[in-house]
């Protein structure tokens, strides 16, 4: 059984949005996430509802940013969660952190992050 975190959604700096991927930014309650930075398959329960999305837990280096930070895209999902609890399991690991030379090529990875994330949902088998 994975590990469920919880936490609470805030305010970020909104980038993710701006990039086509609106994310939730999480502030653990227990503020440990004992995992390498990277892109991972989530499951996640908020309202009582179970969804999926990718998580990123990281510095953002692209952005030139050094503060870690836990955001998921959640797919099919357009509300408005601030300061709303939420929890969420690790699934699968799909890449480590990487500093991309441009903005467009971090927005077109997270493409490519998101149809990995759906492959994965869609036959965790492989």
């Amino acid at each position: 059984m994975q590990k469920k975190y919880f936490g609470t959604v805030v305010q970020g700096l909104g980038k993710g949005k701006e990039f086509g991927f609106q994310t939730a930014n999480i502030e653990l309650i227990d503020n440990k996430l004992d995992i390498e930075n990277g892109v991972y398959v989530v499951m996640i329960e908020l309202n009582n509802r179970t969804l999926s999305g990718m998580l990123y837990a990281g510095t953002r280096p692209t952005l030139h940013l050094r503060k870690t930070t836990i955001e998921i895209h959640i797919f099919d999902f357009n509300e408005d969660i601030y300061n709303l609890q939420i929890s969420f399991q690790i699934l699968h690991k799909i890449r480590d952190e990487i500093h991309f030379k441009s903005i467009e090529n971090l927005i077109e990875q997270l493409h490519r992050d998101k149809k990995t994330v759906y492959d994965f949902l869609q036959n965790p088998n492989l």
